[in-house]
This record gives C-alpha cells, sequence and structure tokens, in this order.
C-alpha cells in the first residue's frame, strides 16, 4: 500500500461509498474530495464533507496508517488546522489537531475493492523495467497512441522550461541560448557537461564577430575547450594556438581546464576533438543557426545547411600532435544531424514559438520528428517487444519520456496504459 494509491483513489473516488461512517460511527458523505495538492501542506484542498449533520469545507490529509499524522509531526504544523477529514488506510490510533483538537477518521480498508489493490500491487511491486509489459496485450491500440502524444507534448513542454531558464541566464538573448544548446548538444552524452561549460566561457557575440574565419572560429572553440594550453611540434596547432592566444588577450577569455573532458571508451567519432572542430565548422558555416531554423522549420532543410566537416588535418588525427595510421571520415554523420534536429532544434523551436504566442505550430515540429528516425538507444530497446509504435523520433522521444519519468519511478497510476490496467478499463473488446 501506498499513499499514492491512497490519492488516486480518493481523488477518483474508487472505493466502496455505500453507508460510508467515520471511525467514531458517524454518518459521512463526500460532496466534493477537494483540489489535489502538490505543494506542501495537507493533500486535498477545498475539499467538501457532510459528517452527522455538519457539513465542513476544508482539508483532507491521506495516510496509509493514522499514527503518520504524529510520525509526520502534522501535530505542530499550522498549515494542518484546516484539515476536516483525516483518510487512512488503517486506523490505528486516534488523532488531535495542534490545539489538541480531535477530528473524523475515514478508514479505507475494507472498502478498496480487491482486484484493484492487487493488480496496483502487481505493478508497482515487479521486478520488470516495463511493470505492465506482461499485461499490454489487453489494452486497445488506441490507448498506446494517445499516450504517446502526451508524452511528446510533455517531454517538449518540460524542455520548455529549461530552455527558458537558459535564455534568462542569457539576459533574453536566444541567439546565446541557441549556441549553448548547440554546444551541449554536441557532447552527444559523453562530453555533454564540458561542451556547456565551454559554451558559457566563451561569449557568443564573440565568435559571431569571427565566424568568417574557419581558423579563429576553430581556435576560440578549441582555446576555451582549453585544449591550447600546451606546446606541441604540430603546424595546425600552432596555428591555432597564436590566433587564440591573441583572441583571448584581446576579450579576457578564461579558458576550462583540459580534465573536463571524457577521453575514455568513446567511439571514434566521438572523441572530443572530432566533435569541437565539427561544432566549430558549423560555427562557421551557420553562425546564425537560431534564425535559420526559425525561417526554415524543415529537417531537409536544416540538414543540408548543418551537414559540414571537420577542418582536413582531423582525418589523419583524433587529438593534437598524434597522426593516425589511416585515415577516417569527419563529417558529421546523419544519425548525428538527427540527433541535433530533435534534442536542440525541435526543443528551442517548442519553446521560442510558446514564448512568441505561436502555439498553433505544435503540429508542424512534430511533422519535423515523424520525419526523422526512431533513436535506438538502451532505453527506447526496452519497449522493442512491446505493442507501443516505434516508427519515428516522435515515437522515441515519447516513450523515454515515459520510462524516465513514469516506468522507472513506478508512478503508473499517472500513466494512462496503468491506469487502465488498475481500473479493468480501455481494454480490447
Amino acid at each position: 500500500m501506498t499513499e499514492a494509491f491512497l490519492h488516486y483513489l480518493w481523488k477518483n473516488r474508487l472505493f466502496h461509498s455505500l453507508n460510508l461512517k467515520t471511525t467514531d460511527g458517524e454518518p459521512l458523505k463526500i460532496i466534493f474530495p477537494g483540489y489535489h495538492n502538490t505543494d506542501a501542506g495537507p493533500d486535498f484542498k477545498q475539499a467538501i464533507v457532510q459528517i452527522g449533520d455538519l457539513r465542513w469545507a476544508g482539508d483532507v490529509e491521506i495516510h496509509i496508517r493514522s499514527s503518520d499524522w504524529y510520525r509526520h509531526g502534522h501535530q505542530h504544523d499550522d498549515k494542518y488546522l484546516s484539515v476536516a477529514l483525516h483518510v487512512v488506510y488503517e486506523h490505528d490510533c486516534e488523532v488531535e489537531r495542534k490545539k489538541g483538537e480531535p477530528f473524523s477518521t475515514l478508514e479505507l480498508k475494507d472498502r478498496i475493492p480487491h482486484d484493484m489493490l492487487r493488480q496496483y500491487e502487481n505493478l508497482v511491486g515487479s521486478p520488470l523495467r516495463l511493470p505492465c509489459e506482461p499485461l499490454l496485450d489487453q489494452i486497445d491500440p488506441l490507448q498506446f497512441r494517445a499516450l504517446q502524444s502526451t508524452m511528446l507534448v510533455q517531454r517538449l513542454l518540460r524542455k520548455q522550461k529549461h530552455i527558458l531558464d537558459i535564455v534568462r541566464e542569457c539576459d533574453g538573448d536566444w541567439k546565446e541560448a541557441m549556441f549553448r544548446l548547440l554546444a551541449v548538444g554536441f557532447g552527444f552524452k559523453t562530453n555533454t557537461d564540458a561542451f556547456e561549460l565551454m559554451a558559457k566561457s566563451l561569449p557568443y557575440k564573440v565568435v559571431a564577430k569571427h565566424s568568417d574565419s574557419a581558423v579563429q572560429t576553430a581556435a576560440l572553440v578549441f582555446g576555451q575547450a582549453g585544449m591550447l594550453q600546451k606546446n606541441e611540434q604540430d603546424d595546425y596547432y600552432n596555428a591555432l594556438k597564436g590566433e587564440y592566444d591573441y583572441l583571448r588577450y584581446k576579450y579576457q577569455l578564461i579558458p576550462i581546464g583540459e580534465r573536463h573532458w571524457n577521453l575514455l571508451r568513446l567511439r571514434p567519432s566521438n572523441f572530443p576533438c572530432v566533435r569541437l572542430a565539427q561544432f566549430a565548422a558549423l560555427l562557421h558555416k551557420v553562425p546564425d543557426l537560431s534564425t535559420e531554423c526559425l525561417r526554415h522549420p524543415s529537417t531537409t532543410y536544416l540538414k543540408d545547411i548543418m551537414s559540414v566537416s571537420a577542418d582536413p588535418y582531423w582525418k589523419n588525427h583524433y587529438h593534437f600532435g598524434k597522426k593516425t595510421i589511416l585515415p577516417h571520415g569527419v563529417a558529421l554523420g546523419d544519425a548525428a544531424l538527427s540527433l541535433l534536429i530533435v534534442n536542440v532544434i525541435v526543443p528551442f523551436l517548442f519553446a521560442y514559438q510558446r514564448f512568441s504566442g505561436e502555439e498553433t505550430k505544435l503540429e508542424e515540429l512534430v511533422s519535423m520528428l515523424d520525419n526523422l528516425p526512431f533513436e535506438d538507444n538502451k532505453k527506447t530497446r526496452i519497449f522493442k517487444t512491446t505493442p507501443f509504435p516505434m516508427q519515428s523520433a516522435s515515437d522515441s522521444q515519447a516513450l523515454l519520456e515515459l520510462f524516465q519519468f513514469y516506468c522507472m519511478t513506478k508512478h503508473c497510476l499517472d500513466c494512462s496504459v496503468g491506469e487502465c490496467l488498475v481500473r479493468n478499463r480501455g481494454r480490447k473488446k
């Protein structure tokens, strides 16, 4: 038994309510269960209940046991003086408010449908990564599509909040924000933090001012990444270092330490120097990516303008001064481009459009994701044998949100599929 389950039962009145009585025998009628409160204070606010001949307008606090009232210290908290009814699974003691006033309790122990309780306990107690996986063949296919649509919008809204926080950090400069977001995207998880630190240390206006020069753009990126602090017998390295030493003095730049970069257990294409070189190449080719994606929100167009290759030097290097035996590709691959559009461009457009009052363009953004391939990673593979649609990036983004915030945390009651299973509705006919 969990408080979350009791909240769900109370909110939806999913318990046997015939001849309700409080623990002291008073007739009880629930007129309005109240508004679910996710902040500090009682669990449900502004409830209306009738106890005996009196109608109460107040709050409802829910616990597994009555004694939890004291265990949580509510008897010392003024916020709980307005509690009109205490709802518990098991009534194991009498409780009082802060001022020593007793109040009514409703025990639900013998009023919960057994099938519902058993199904819920099976889900939250399951050792499976997807607790509901063995039962998914019972669900109507339309439920999966509806759930994924909800999850996709939820994911975009969550990312929007993060992007608006970055915009505020950048004093309202959306171009600076895009620069930072793009840098984080180029981290591709293995070096996300290092790329973010580098971008924060390098003002976008400085990059934009020198973006017409490929050498100076690369010098700024590598220099602020802390990669130009040594003495190397390498012409390309020394050319960048010479430019950077001048620009660093001119703009009073402070580089991050090279220690921030992860150099271990990486695929060659994800080596930091290669990604930094590709990032610099994109800044040189498209210095104002925010304007370009706002003017042309098309996956085809964006992939075309974002298709860049690192400086030819990197065809024979993964690190400065260490030449490889065989040459290798240094172009930004299609998979990487797709990930940048999914994780950077689409969330940026969504945040900007909502900020600008252009919310009607959501379908356009979903269409962009529909035109990109399904993301194949450890988390999305968990859904491989389920009936969930797995056709495009819009599907994979939805499943990532579902897994991270519902499946992993066993928030089955907040998931429409989990709720259908618990309540035995929405099943296949």
